[in-house]
């Protein structure tokens, strides 16, 4: 599997099918919310519904990586730590925002504010990775996709940002940093220990932490365990369990612009998958806040001329 997650050629198709998951994963999860009942309110009863997702979506890989014999590899036993740290930033913090912000956001909205970790992550390779600099074309690209985040805030019958929560957007655009944060630890993790079965163990552990603090928040009530919510539950496990573990490869076998550009499709798709399941509405200024965030994207990784030529 590694030698095909290497593979330029393959490449576009897998990063195509973890933004394809993690599109639909917002409006799953809204849904789950329904099924299971869990009242807008009930922060405790999200960490858990988070928690569990998680937890099992890290099992399932950690069981395929048994199966195919693929060792963690850690080199030392500080490294741990660094593992410890993927699984709180990338699991247990990163889904805690996004879980809360979820629920006071609409779901087609909430997708493209996510789409900010894609320019937080290539912001942030700059000044981790000596290979990766700051250029012209990437703040330029960044402008667009800032304003495509605002103009979604513009609300032609209110103020400029009337609509703006820091319990909506505000825990998104945090939930976005960390997966900003999470890219350049993930690259990192991937020197010290094989990324696949890292991936399972921090979102075992992401996933338990998560259940933990779900546990000490307080659900409010008891979940409402029904064929349908189960259902939706395992495809989030599976979403989980297949994305991140292709993801997290593909950061560590090419370059993370090459990857990130593709990140602009969570929005595009999300939009449509929050339509098509919740009815929720394409207002106007979604589709050109998507069209600025995928422009902006695509400027920051855009290769000029003279690079393409040097390269070949």
């Amino acid at each position: 599997m590694s030698r095909i997650l290497k593979d330029k050629r393959y490449k576009v198709f897998f990063a195509v099918l973890c933004a394809t998951g993690w599109s639909m994963a917002y409006p799953l999860i809204k849904v789950g919310y329904r099924v299971f009942g869990i009242a807008s309110d009930d922060i405790g009863g999200k960490l858990l519904f988070a928690g569990v997702r998680f937890f099992f979506a890290g099992v399932l890989v950690s069981l395929l990586c048994a199966a195919r014999k693929i060792p963690l590899q850690i080199k030392k036993k500080k490294d741990y730590s660094w593992l410890l740290l993927l699984a709180l930033v990338n699991t247990t913090l990163h889904y805690m925002f996004a879980y809360i912000g979820l629920s006071n956001n609409l779901s087609g909205r909430s997708t493209i504010l996510d789409s900010m970790g894609g320019f937080f992550l290539i912001l942030l390779s700059t000044l981790f990775f000596a290979d990766d600099k700051m250029t012209v074309r990437k703040a330029l690209g960044c402008v667009f996709g800032v304003a495509g985040i605002v103009l979604i805030n513009v609300d032609p019958n209110g103020g400029f940002f009337d609509n703006m929560t820091f319990l909506g957007d505000g825990m998104i655009l945090l939930n976005a940093l960390c997966a900003g944060f999470g890219g350049i630890i993930t690259r990192i993790v991937s020197r010290k220990m094989n990324i696949i079965a890292a991936t399972g163990l921090s979102m075992t552990a992401g996933g338990a932490l998560l259940i933990l603090t779900g546990i000490i928040a307080g659900p409010k009530g008891a979940w409402n365990l029904k064929l349908g919510g189960i259902i939706v539950l395992i495809a989030l496990i599976l979403i989980s369990a297949v994305c991140f573990a292709i993801y997290n490869a593909l950061l560590t076998f090419h370059p993370i612009s090459e990857i990130a550009i593709y990140n602009a499709l969570i929005p595009v798709l999300g939009v449509l998958f929050a339509a098509l399941f919740l009815k929720e509405p394409l207002k106007w200024q979604y589709m050109l806040s998507v069209l600025l965030v995928v422009i902006g994207i695509h400027i920051t990784n855009v290769k000029n001329k003279e690079q393409n030529i040097s390269e070949n």
